[in-house]
């Protein structure tokens, strides 16, 4: 197991509602630094209200929530903020400002949170930019001028613009094209790597989740019913697991898990399974 400082995020008996609608009753998850994990489930499971809870977006209505071990329940604003700022965060749709650069975009939550010499903001902003994957000459462009490809790795680069160490992606990937889809996977796991990101993705992308990610964190019946990689998972008896992993959209990826090796990245971590059954 993770040593305690080795946990990003730690949450445990987390409910989140809406009024009388329970989205997350009793959910517990973990996160260990430096891995890539896929968050997923079906459509209303919570996904989007449970990344919105980690980044401290909305409270939970009750249970414990630790960030880089700290108790967040407990922290005043001061600490959250603080916390913040080692987490960036890609929203649905890019989220940018329409009216701003691509560098202006970047900019900002270095302008808003760094202390910076004013002189060396734009060749750090520029190094984010590159840093994502897109040209120079996008710098100057507005996010309508961008394809969707682009907009996604503009936002990329901003949500790097603080050098965080957890990068939380909400459907990183839909809306792009199968080519554009696995390159921004490939980015995502190169940044991983190099830099030492922990990062927690939700998305539907069927290759993302067989291929590109170390495990994957199941949603199901308001609470985390498994963690593990995708081959594990489709091994898992649970009707809604055998639908999602082993249904007729993922069949071809489970029969070439069967025939092939796991991927480098999750051989590495095979010494820590982190199953646990609901």
């Amino acid at each position: 197991m993770a040593a305690t400082d080795d946990w990003i995020i730690e949450a445990s008996g987390l409910i989140n509602q809406f009024g009388s609608n329970r989205v997350h009753d009793g959910l517990d998850f973990k996160l260990a630094r430096g891995r890539v994990c896929a968050l997923v489930g079906g459509s209303g499971s919570g996904k989007t209200v449970l990344l919105h809870t980690l980044i401290m977006l909305r409270e939970a209505n009750a249970g414990s929530l630790k960030l880089f071990g700290v108790e967040i329940r407990r922290a005043d604003e001061a600490v959250r903020q603080s916390l913040r700022e080692r987490i960036g965060v890609l929203f649905q749709g890019g989220a940018l400002f329409t009216s701003l650069t691509v560098l202006e975009n970047v900019l900002l939550p270095i302008k808003e949170h760094g202390q910076f010499d004013p002189h060396w903001l734009k060749d750090l902003g520029m190094s984010k930019i590159l840093l994502a994957g897109l040209p120079a000459d996008s710098a100057n462009k507005l996010p309508m001028e961008l394809s969707g490809g682009m907009v996604k790795r503009a936002a990329l680069a901003r949500a790097l613009a603080l050098d965080p160490e957890l990068l939380v992606l909400d459907e990183p990937t839909s809306g792009l094209d199968p080519i554009g889809a696995a390159a921004f996977d490939d980015l995502i796991r190169t940044l991983s790597d190099s830099l030492g990101l922990t990062v927690l993705q939700a998305t539907h992308d069927l290759d993302s989740i067989w291929r590109g990610v170390d495990e994957v964190a199941f949603l199901g019946r308001k609470r985390m019913l498994a963690v593990g990689t995708a081959a594990e998972l489709a091994e898992r008896d649970e009707p809604e697991l055998q639908a999602y992993f082993r249904g007729t959209r993922s069949q071809a990826f489970w029969q070439a898990a069967q025939q092939a090796p796991l991927p480098i990245h999750s051989l590495s971590h095979q010494s820590e399974p982190q199953l646990r059954n609901a």
